[in-house]
């Protein structure tokens, strides 16, 4: 039996509870050392390391923390064993935002930050990189080396879930999406068999996670495409909220481009805190050969009322630190997305909407409220089928040139929950309806960025009726009893609880 340290915060009224749960005891005595409950040091380690408190609030029964494929099965032949109901979450770098994402109340956790080794093949062409890895962890290494990855953006970003949830990055006009880039997928089966998903090997799963997230397994390494880059121009840019109209407009025409450089990486955001608005241009220029004056940002530029700018010559590293700065831990969190098509007019409308919901969260103690937009040009979509196809659903001709549009929001205080949630829902359901109604043609596009989403999004139907039907299919082949769609809650499910059957033991649901 674990004993239990004291001193911990987490929730004493846990304690009794996980001590006796049948399934912790059974994962104590086959991973010691390796299983913790409340009020360890090990536990309260864990739980503390969310980058959001609602996260962190969640008190699971016990945490597993394997270090290698081995206790990853060992676990999961415990946990998906016939006869266990016992729900349970994957952690990764614990970066996405919503409650229970990738953490369980009344459950088991299962901390993969342990398996984090960063490896590059003796050619250099590839990085195999344990699921635990954050992304400064991979960038600190091959930006030593001269090499790249398409990878986050943000240096405590982990590796697992952005990759598996398709992932944009400074490279995505290059190299497409993250998850186009990954040769192969080693991952744990709902068997507790290892297997390697890749372009020869169990192909249909390798499509699958490569946009399909937590569904059919737990992903042990990912081998990641790797090529050469040298230090490249990049920082950011920021102005007065007053230049919003002319940051529309410059936006709307690099975003709109027929000739979109592939060097160029975007994301303007409009933010609102305490201390007022202002606007932010985070601009990159990885190029193979250093240009310090890249032709397309020279109409961000050339916006009058700069407060301030970072421009500078740097690495992925540094680069990728300074963005993760303006998103610390420690705070209530929210985000929200959708997509539509790129619309000089329909941006101002979007950036209005936004404007409006600010009188609504000023009185939220600490509030940061800041909406982001950034293109998703065809040059971006049309590098996934030449590197084997991906999960998304996303079409280069059909599709034209798109808008990711995000809605980020930090707070202090519970009690402000749900003023926030509803401000944000309201506000994305008026900028999806005007997209639907008043535009015609419709600009509205079904697309949600995985990464970006709150867990109340259908983000799995945004991927198109084709794909949903694939993902389902992969899902009976290689998961027949359904375990990662019963009995791990969190992340973006291929059957909703409703459809599934109950008491079938399979994941077959009534309506397909």
């Amino acid at each position: 039996m674990a004993q239990v340290q004291p001193g911990s915060p987490a929730n004493p009224s846990n304690t009794t509870a996980s001590s006796n749960n049948p399934t912790c005891i059974a994962l104590f005595k086959a991973l010691p050392g390796k299983v913790s409950l409340p009020n360890s040091n090990g536990y309260s380690a864990s739980v503390k390391s969310y980058f959001s408190l609602q996260e962190a609030e969640i008190t699971p029964y016990c945490v597993v923390s394997p270090e290698n494929e081995q206790d990853v099965s060992a676990a999961i032949k415990i946990l998906a064993a016939p006869d266990s109901t016992t729900k349970f979450a994957v952690r990764g770098g614990g970066h996405t935002v919503w409650k229970g994402s990738a953490n369980i109340e009344d459950g088991v956790t299962i901390d993969m930050r342990a398996i984090n080794t960063v490896d590059v093949s003796g050619d250099k062409t590839i990085t195999s990189v344990g699921a635990g890895a954050l992304w400064r962890d991979v960038y600190s290494v091959l930006d030593a080396m001269g090499l790249a990855t398409s990878g986050g953006r943000a240096a405590q970003v982990g590796v697992g879930g952005l990759t598996t949830g398709g992932g944009l990055s400074f490279f995505s006009a290059r190299f497409g999406f993250v998850c186009d880039n990954v040769l192969s997928f080693d991952i744990v089966l709902a068997d507790g068999t290892l297997v390697s998903a890749n372009a020869t090997s169990h192909p249909d799963l390798w499509v699958a996670l490569r946009g399909g997230s937590n569904n059919f397994g737990v992903v042990i390494r990912f081998h990641l495409r790797t090529f050469p880059q040298t230090p490249f121009y990049g920082g950011q840019v920021f102005y007065q909220i007053e230049t919003a109209p002319q940051q529309i407009d410059a936006f709307a025409k690099m975003a709109g481009a027929a000739d979109f450089d592939e060097n160029a990486s975007l994301i303007t955001s409009f933010s609102y805190t305490a201390q007022g608005g202002a606007i932010q241009n985070s601009l990159k220029y990885p190029s193979r050969t250093l240009n310090t004056k890249p032709a397309v940002f020279q109409p961000f530029f050339d916006i009058g009322s700069q407060l301030g700018q970072t421009m500078r010559v740097s690495n992925v590293t540094d680069f990728t630190t300074e963005q993760g700065a303006f998103s610390p831990d420690g705070f209530r969190q929210l985000y929200r997305t959708t997509t539509f098509k790129n619309s000089r007019p329909f941006l101002d409308r979007v950036y209005t909407l936004w404007d409006t919901t600010i009188p609504l969260i000023k009185p939220i103690a600490g509030i940061q409220w800041a909406l982001s937009i950034q293109p998703i040009p065809p040059l971006i979509t049309s590098r996934s089928a030449p590197l084997g196809g991906n999960s998304l659903g996303l079409s280069p001709t059909s599709d034209g040139s798109l808008v990711n549009c995000l809605l980020t929001a930090t707070w202090n205080n519970t009690a402000d929950d749900t003023l926030a949630q509803d401000t944000a829902v309201r506000l994305f359901a008026d900028i999806e309806k005007e997209a639907r109604v008043q535009n015609k043609p419709s600009l509205y596009h079904p697309y949600k960025y995985l990464n970006y989403a709150d867990g109340s999004q259908d983000v799995i139907g945004g991927y198109g009726p084709e794909v949903k039907k694939r993902l389902r299919d992969v899902s009976r082949k290689y998961d027949p009893r359904g375990v990662f769609q019963r009995q791990v809650p969190g992340g973006f499910k291929l059957w909703t609880p409703q459809e599934l059957v109950v008491g079938s033991g399979t994941a077959e649901t009534s309506t397909a």
